[in-house]
């Protein structure tokens, strides 16, 4: 891909800044498309359209939930204190996975306070030195990059506060140790976008023609987009893929961006957007490009207004994230850390796909997206308070 002046001062900017990406939270506005990329005859894609549609039949029931890893020394937790420091706490799926965090602490006899970095260097910083001014036993951190407050992070760690890294990869040279881990999920957030590109092939066959909607915010998150590319070209080659890109810095220009996609490529059927929250700039560059009826929208992470997008027909699919289960997640790799373990990473994929056939029987409300109905109940639970030695 070609990259324009913009482009180069927008990763400066972000470098300079030490700027960290939201795994889960898109962030940002677009960059310069390319042409979609085709080749091979549809025969040559029908074994891969037809894994998509398999895939996508097996993701749309409620999934099962994986084992949990004994704890061989449990922690108790009874009485002790930890924050949970969002990125941004004003993301739902992040807010989400904090409430997750709460509850699963909460049922060990913890306490969980939230503190919102408000995708902000210093105020991330500042909820970390405010977490060791306050005491805690232990703090989770969701979606900031380590080189993003290192100091205070190593500060925290240094004071004997038990510190997980949660859902990044580990960075800026920084190793595990007895007081700092990192819970790295970037494995399940790379086989989400993979699952995204399934989504739009499952949908439009070997006709499909896709805007891949880049998020370029962290190593992590552009390496996750290009996997999902890479799964699109290999699945269907008889299909095109075109790209524009999108980071926190800019993000009032998105709807601008794929406006300028769509009308660049004007053979585009399927645009794939891999976090929910930003899909409303996106059906506005949509709508601008006069492009309203004839592209299907593919998100992923599944808040509230996604699948209320998909019920009203604004959206075609979005592959669920199981919010307080990622939650409860976040919180066995503290409970790892606490029984001096080896924090495992977070491998498994786990998701429900969303679309018109299966949300209409689900309730759509504030209340029960924090709630586990929409994926069929909380089972898992017991395996982590099982694994945990919690009574």
């Amino acid at each position: 891909m070609s990259r324009s002046p913009h482009r180069s001062r927008t990763v400066r900017i972000l470098a300079a800044s030490t700027l960290a990406a939201s795994l889960l939270a898109a962030c940002g506005a677009g960059e310069k498309e390319v042409a979609p990329v085709s080749a091979g005859a549809s025969s040559d894609s029908a074994a891969g359209i037809q894994t998509a549609k398999d895939s996508m039949a097996a993701w749309a029931k409620t999934p099962e939930w994986p084992e949990v890893t004994k704890i061989a020394a449990p922690a108790d937790l009874t009485g002790k204190k930890f924050t949970y420091v969002a990125l941004g706490d004003q993301i739902p799926v992040i807010h989400a996975v904090g409430v997750g965090v709460q509850q699963a602490l909460g049922a060990a006899g913890a306490e969980v306070k939230i503190c919102d970095g408000k995708f902000n260097p210093t105020a991330v910083a500042d909820c970390l030195k405010s977490a060791g001014d306050e005491k805690v036993d232990g703090v989770i951190s969701a979606f900031v990059d380590y080189q993003m407050a290192g100091p205070a992070f190593d500060a925290l760690a240094a004071k004997g506060v038990k510190v997980i890294v949660g859902g990044v990869a580990p960075s800026g040279g920084r190793a595990a140790d007895a007081n700092l881990a990192f819970y790295d999920n970037t494995a399940r957030v790379t086989a989400l976008h993979e699952a995204m590109s399934q989504a739009a092939i499952a949908e439009g066959g070997a006709e499909t023609k896709a805007l891949w909607v880049r998020l370029m915010d962290s190593t992590t998150t552009t390496d996750a987009s290009a996997k999902g590319i890479e799964k699109f070209k290999e699945l269907c080659p008889s299909c095109g893929v075109a790209t524009t890109e999108f980071t926190t810095a800019n993000v009032d220009k998105l709807a601008t961006s794929i406006s300028a996609a769509l009308v660049s490529n004007p053979d585009t059927n399927a645009v794939i957007v891999p976090v929910d929250s930003f899909v409303p700039p996106v059906l506005q560059g949509i709508q601008s490009a006069k492009f309203a009826g004839k592209v299907k929208v593919h998100s992923g992470s599944s808040d509230l207004a996604g699948l209320q997008r998909i019920k009203d027909g604004q959206q075609a699919s979005d592959l669920g994230t199981p919010v307080l289960f990622e939650g409860w997640k976040f919180s066995n790799a503290m409970v790892q850390l606490l029984a001096g373990q080896e924090v495992e990473k977070g491998d498994d994929f786990v998701t429900r796909a969303f679309t018109k056939d299966n949300v209409g029987d689900l309730t759509l409300d504030e209340k029960t997206y924090l709630t586990d109905d929409w994926f069929g109940g909380s089972a898992y639970q017991q395996k982590f308070l099982t694994a945990w030695g919690v009574k």
